[in-house]
């Protein structure tokens, strides 16, 4: 999975390049995630679920995750990684193992 897979999930321009290095940062930052939630690793190519939960993620990220905004001095507050919807890991259910 690289930065054109998740601007093709995400309706995003696929030649708007400048965004590609962080693109890539967050795919192995949501990786893991996904990989601590379900207790399994996962190797190239991805899952449909997991691709999905990445990219859901990414565009969470970039649209929803601003909790105020201020107009006068330009004051944002964000969400935090830890702070992820429950809906979002609902494509990583059936990748989930019981870890004893």
């Amino acid at each position: 999975m690289d930065a054109i897979d998740v601007k093709i999930l995400n309706g995003m321009p696929i030649d708007d390049t400048s965004q590609d290095e962080n693109i890539d940062y967050l795919i192995l930052h949501y990786k893991n995630v996904a990989e601590e939630f379900c207790n399994n690793k996962f190797k190239l190519p991805y899952p449909s679920g997991v691709k999905k939960f990445i990219a859901d993620c990414i565009k969470y990220g970039d649209t929803s995750n601003i909790t105020s905004r201020s107009m006068g001095s330009v004051s944002y507050s964000y969400l935090t990684a830890v702070d992820l919807p429950k809906f979002l890991y609902k494509p990583l259910m059936p990748y989930r193992k019981l870890k004893w």
